[in-house]
């Protein structure tokens, strides 16, 4: 029977502190300590038809190459790169930064190996996708990589080839689990609608056509398909932009993250469109993972609440929900996606998850599981 509810997270994680680790007994290895609270906390089905979806974190949070888009950067084959005043710039060697950042994967990815013996369910990874990359990074000159066309296009093959290589250490060190890819586009929406601003802020980059992303997010699915990915083992983050979503079917999406509080109403001629693009996929097959808050102050049940109530007035049924996975997040991403935020910037360590975020999602799960059981 498949279940009701799927829990999971967005990559991130805040490592336990010394005092965390020693009140709960965990080894001083931060790293070994995060991926072993994770596993007791995702590691294990809630109920019967209330699944979890084990994450490897990408972010831990512990100094400034401890965050996704580092994270993301080392993947990337090929490529050196280092952090600069300005952000992380593609291709001036590998600096300590980058090299670090390197290390940092390896030792979660060691840690895998011993926190997760034996387990053998859902394993996610988790990187920023193509079209925030080339927001977020930057060449040689100082220009954002969005700057070059050219270097646009090779970042999803890069990706795709780093990724792959990833997805393979992770499967020799946790075998049993069966991997999932979260494509996190924090910042497509933004570059979409062109208000990515250039190194000296006085304009910002031409807007990014909605086909042009469809072609970067098609190499990263031909390569993890080729890899032995179905497309429903990949979710992409879409934003809140009915040409965003077109370009997502286009590319071969089957799973697609959304947060309701970045859709427009129903009652408004976007609105409407975004909705009902989201009702014509979800008929065609397409399965969307929701995007929240849980943390006191969040908006999770109001903003799930209003999801539901569009669900209805679309003419569908509270249990034509039901198989949805809810992502927990703290909201970071918002900003990146109106383009408030600037992609290339160091995140604050409290914009990752950490374990009181995800047992408020694990509490609230039985009453949402309940409204959509049939």
């Amino acid at each position: 029977m498949s279940p009701l509810l799927t829990l999971t997270g967005d990559g991130t994680f805040r490592a336990p502190t010394a005092e965390e680790a020693q009140r709960l007994e965990l080894p001083d290895d931060p790293h070994l300590a995060a991926l072993l609270r994770l596993r007791a906390l995702l590691g294990d089905d809630l109920e019967e038809q209330i699944a979890t979806r084990l994450y490897l974190p990408s972010a831990l949070g512990l100094d400034e190459t401890d965050h996704l888009l580092p994270a993301t950067l080392a993947l990337l084959a090929e490529t050196t790169g280092d952090l600069v005043s300005y952000g992380w710039r593609l291709g001036a060697g590998t600096g300590l930064a980058w090299h670090h950042a390197r290390e940092l994967r390896a030792r979660v990815l060691d840690a895998a190996r011993i926190a997760w013996l034996g387990y053998e369910g859902t394993v996610m990874a988790t990187t920023l996708g193509p079209a925030t990359l080339a927001g977020a990074t930057f060449l040689q000159s100082g220009e954002r990589t969005l700057a070059d066309p050219g270097a646009v296009r090779d970042l999803p093959m890069l990706l795709a080839e780093g990724l792959v290589d990833h997805l393979t250490e992770l499967r020799e060190r946790v075998p049993g689990g069966h991997q999932h890819v979260l494509v996190r586009e924090d910042a497509v929406a933004a570059i979409h609608q062109g208000r990515i601003p250039t190194p000296s802020g006085r304009r910002r980059y031409d807007p990014l056509p909605a086909p042009e992303i469809a072609v970067l997010w098609r190499s990263l699915y031909v390569a993890l398909e080729d890899y032995g990915l179905d497309a429903r083992d990949v979710t992409l983050g879409v934003g809140a932009d009915i040409a965003l979503l077109r370009a997502a079917r286009e590319a071969g999406a089957r799973r697609m993250a959304i947060a309701p509080r970045r859709l427009p109403s129903l009652s408004t001629p976007e609105g409407r469109a975004l909705w009902e693009g989201i009702a014509e996929a979800a008929d065609d097959g397409c399965a969307f993972e929701i995007v929240v808050d849980p943390r006191p102050g969040g908006n999770l049940a109001p903003e799930l609440e209003t999801m539901l109530e569009t669900w209805r007035r679309l003419g569908h049924a509270e249990t034509d929900a039901a198989g949805v996975t809810v992502i927990a997040h703290t909201g970071a991403s918002h900003g990146l996606h109106s383009g408030r935020m600037d992609p290339s910037a160091q995140p604050e360590r409290s914009t990752l998850l950490d374990e009181s975020a995800l047992e408020a999602m694990l509490r609230i799960a039985p009453t949402w599981a309940e409204r959509v059981s049939a």
